[in-house]
């Protein structure tokens, strides 16, 4: 045992080669989460690098090249030919000379047409972001993975999109699959349970519901419901057991006018209509 400097305590220690240890077993919280105030630093950060080059670019841009350095002239075509290219893409083509809308059209299908190469050559340097259904969960980890695996097969954005959208019909074919097997599961229990139950089915649910509410909690019919297994047979006959043994009163049957429940919904609720 070691003695946690934080706390005073005994610790206990992992062994160094245990990577998958507990919390409990000595195993590592992990790194603690940056608070709010490191947040706001390094954001502050980030914005003033980024005011600082625009400012460093501005100033090259504006001054005469006999004041700049070597190192600056050097830098200054890249900047105007950036400069110009924003002005002309950012302004409407109805705002533009005529001049100028013929360079717009010119440096937008330059655009394209750069697009187009990447494209046809394969895979791209970087993947831009696939398209998904809105909604969405994107699991990062297997999205890296099949970029790795389309740039590792020289596949280009629009052919690594087709094989997403394919794998997005797969698995909503798949969901649908699940959900009716999954629904007529459900029904053949119920189905199997009336069958068991014969002619006492209604006064034994009642029995069941009992159970339910005097020993289960609040969210235990509505687990029940969501899961199915409350159209199971053996937790039904469970549930029946335990509502002779908690019920003191006389059983009210579903012909009873003033019972607060009838039929069924003592236990299944709203399933049984």
């Amino acid at each position: 045992m070691a003695i946690d400097p934080a706390t005073g305590l005994e610790a206990v220690v992992a062994p160094a080669d245990n990577k998958d240890a507990t919390l409990l077993d000595g195993g590592k919280i992990g790194d603690e989460p940056k608070t709010a105030e490191q947040l706001a630093e390094e954001k502050a950060t980030a914005d003033a690098v980024k005011v600082a080059a625009e400012a460093e670019n501005k100033r090259i841009l504006e001054s005469e090249d006999a004041n700049l350095s070597a190192e600056d002239l050097a830098k200054k075509p890249a900047l105007v030919k950036t400069a110009e290219d924003k002005r002309l893409l950012d302004t409407p083509k109805d705002q533009l000379s005529a001049e100028d809308q013929v360079k717009q059209a010119a440096l937008l299908k330059a655009q394209e047409d750069a697009k187009k190469a990447v494209q046809a050559k394969g895979a791209p340097e970087k993947y831009e972001d696939f398209k998904f259904p809105v909604g969405s969960v994107i699991n990062q980890p297997i999205l890296e993975e099949f970029q790795g695996l389309a740039k590792e097969l020289d596949l280009n954005q629009e052919k690594a999109q087709r094989l997403i959208d394919l794998q997005i019909k797969h698995v909503d074919s798949f969901a649908q699959t699940m959900q009716e097997t999954f629904q007529k599961i459900k029904d053949d229990w119920k189905a199997e349970t009336i069958k068991e139950l014969k002619g006492e089915a209604k006064t034994s649910l009642v029995i069941a519901g009992r159970a339910i509410e005097k020993l289960g909690t609040p969210g235990l019919r509505k687990m029940l419901n969501e899961t199915g297994v409350g159209n199971h047979p053996e937790l039904v006959k469970f549930f029946i057991e335990a509502g002779k043994l908690v019920s003191e009163d006389k059983v009210i049957d579903g012909k009873n006018k003033t019972a607060q429940k009838t039929d069924a919904q003592l236990f299944y609720g709203d399933t049984m209509k």
